[in-house]
């Protein structure tokens, strides 16, 4: 599996969560994600590392207080 196949499954997954839950409808949870990975390119983030998503919820978080 290659590191982009990786980071799109941890991205589908992270979708799912946010969609599973109840906290976004599929259009607002895909939005969110987008802006945490524009966020993130910002910062100059590795989309690959494994921490990666656990910051882009709290990032969500922060901005949606869920």
């Amino acid at each position: 599996m290659t590191c982009e196949n990786i980071y799109l499954a941890r991205r589908a997954a992270h979708f799912g969560r946010l969609v599973q839950y109840g906290r976004f409808d599929e259009l607002d949870a895909e939005h969110w994600l987008a802006a945490w990975e524009r966020e993130a390119e910002t910062r100059a983030l590795d989309r690959h590392a494994p921490t990666f998503r656990r910051e882009g919820e709290a990032w969500i978080k922060e901005r949606n207080l869920i």
